[in-house]
């Protein structure tokens, strides 16, 4: 049965980690589709998306970004994923460069394993993300990029099997 830990949880993973990196604000709750996907796997997921937060008090912008930094220092696996909404998600632009480069100095012998990235159709700025992701990756990372977060959630479960 899947854990999820929501941000600002202090709760430790029990299974294999992932972090639901992605769109949240003016984004539709992908997370959740992808949760309920898994939810009979033993994953424990981190998710950033609370149910309410005030993106206005500046104290609780620092404690999620100081969550979400904490937690993505020591996952197993790092998700992330584009949707086609309202945002263009400039921060995951940024956390996904970061994040690629964390895996590969964490885990230099699998980490091409332990990165899922995902864009849906018709995500205005795919092409910056795979253009990105190859330069970054030198093309070692699949990107699906028409993806749903029910592919999504199949491609972390993939992921998962493949670091056991």
């Amino acid at each position: 049965m899947a854990q999820i830990i929501i941000a600002p949880s202090i709760e430790l993973p029990k299974f294999t980690s992932v972090f639901l990196a992605g769109g949240i604000t003016n984004c539709k709750e992908w997370q959740k589709a992808v949760i309920e996907e898994l939810e009979f796997e033993d994953i424990s997921f981190f998710n950033p998306r609370q149910e309410h937060f005030d993106v206005s008090d500046k104290n609780a912008s620092y404690k999620q970004i100081l969550w979400e930094f904490e937690r993505l220092e020591k996952i197993d696996i790092f998700s992330m994923y584009y949707c086609n909404d309202n945002s263009d998600q400039p921060i995951c632009m940024y956390e996904l460069g970061r994040n690629i480069v964390r895996m590969q100095n964490r885990f230099p012998s699998d980490w091409e394993k332990r990165i899922v990235i995902s864009v849906e159709d018709g995500y205005r700025r795919k092409a910056d993300v795979l253009i990105q992701t190859e330069l970054a990756t030198l093309n070692k990372i699949f990107i699906d990029a028409n993806a749903t977060p029910d592919l999504h959630a199949q491609y972390i479960k993939r992921a998962i099997k493949s670091i056991k």
